[in-house]
């Protein structure tokens, strides 16, 4: 990097005064190079000036364009390139070098986010800070997470980011590079915890048209979770759930209080809050990625498919998912109720 005017002056006054090259680096925090090239310089010219820059001057790239388009993204930062090359009357090329490299823009993508309402705010901060307190200080208990999520045998695509390669898209089969949408696919309501040590339960398939309930949920925790819970944990546990309206109801949570040895109520967790939960923000991601990334024949082919895929879900994937919990909470609390993302390390 080439030194300052001031600095190149102070160099030669330096010398002249009979400093050593040494001596100089280090009243002006130069290194030994920038001290020869400016004193060869001085030798040749008889001044400090720097070399002339080689090469045409900017044409396209100046001050007014850079200002141009610097005005135009403020006043409306989701401006296409191309619009903004139009208008300025310059290259998308040109026009991309001045957002990266002059203005050091980086292009961000939009996020759907879980709206979430002042009052959701102040409960998601208090209960957070509950959440936190409560989980370190249960150290000798397990935390079981749970959760339900509807699976159908459309694939997912990503339009965003799902590409596929060729020369053209007449060389590709149709099938190949579309994706077909059905009206109203089929699909399997599934249920399904993890827990901190690692472990998971078996998956539970709800019967397909039946709303699950308070009595359908009721008798899920009975002859399935209930008995899990007992045989992997004992007594060390703590069974938690998110608020929809079968997990909160009366009859619901009279059922878990009296029979987990360690239940969060649903004064505990909080609303708008998937991003606190193991099973919403890491498990049943991996689990869609695997299998929903293709279409299936039959809600059989996909319930065998997710046996699959959760058979090969292993323990310390778990133990990492669950592990993240009280680092999004510290985030939830610094965000004091509100989105996590700009807040959380994890």
């Amino acid at each position: 990097i080439m030194a300052s005017k001031g600095k190149r002056d102070q160099i030669v006054a330096l010398k002249e005064a009979g400093l050593t090259t040494m001596q100089v680096m280090k009243k002006v925090n130069v290194c030994r190079k920038t001290v020869y090239n400016v004193m060869k310089r001085y030798k040749e010219t008889g001044n400090t000036t720097s070399k002339p820059i080689p090469g045409r001057k900017r044409s396209v790239r100046t001050k007014r364009n850079v200002e141009r388009v610097k005005k135009r993204v403020q006043r409306n930062p989701r401006r296409s390139m191309r619009a903004t090359a139009k208008e300025v009357n310059i290259s998308r090329t040109s026009l991309r070098r001045i957002v990266k490299q002059d203005l050091g823009l980086k292009a961000l993508k939009m996020q759907h986010r879980q709206l979430i309402s002042a009052a959701s705010k102040k409960k998601r901060l208090d209960r957070g800070k509950m959440m936190l307190q409560e989980i370190q200080s249960a150290t000798d208990k397990v935390m079981v997470w749970s959760d339900e999520k509807m699976f159908t045998v459309q694939a997912v695509v990503n339009s965003q980011n799902d590409r596929v390669y060729a020369h053209s898209a007449q060389h590709l089969p149709e099938g190949c590079r579309t994706h077909f949408r059905r009206q109203k696919p089929a699909g399997v309501m599934v249920w399904a915890a993890v827990a901190s040590d690692g472990s998971k339960s078996p998956l539970v398939f709800i019967q397909e048209g039946v709303k699950v309930n308070s009595q359908v949920y009721l008798q899920m925790l009975e002859e399935k979770v209930l008995p899990w819970c007992t045989n992997v944990f004992g007594n060390q546990y703590v069974f938690t759930q998110d608020g929809a309206p079968a997990h909160t109801s009366n009859i619901t949570q009279a059922w878990c209080k009296q029979h987990f040895p360690g239940f969060w109520d649903k004064n505990m967790w909080p609303p708008s809050s998937p991003d606190i939960n193991p099973m919403d923000f890491a498990i049943w991601s991996i689990l869609e990625r695997d299998v929903s990334r293709m279409s299936h024949s039959s809600v059989t082919a996909l319930k065998t498919a997710l046996m699959k895929s959760w058979s090969k879900l292993d323990a310390e994937t778990v133990r990492r998912s669950c592990q993240a919990v009280p680092s999004r909470l510290q985030a939830m609390i610094k965000a004091k109720g509100g989105h996590i993302e700009i807040y959380r390390d994890c």
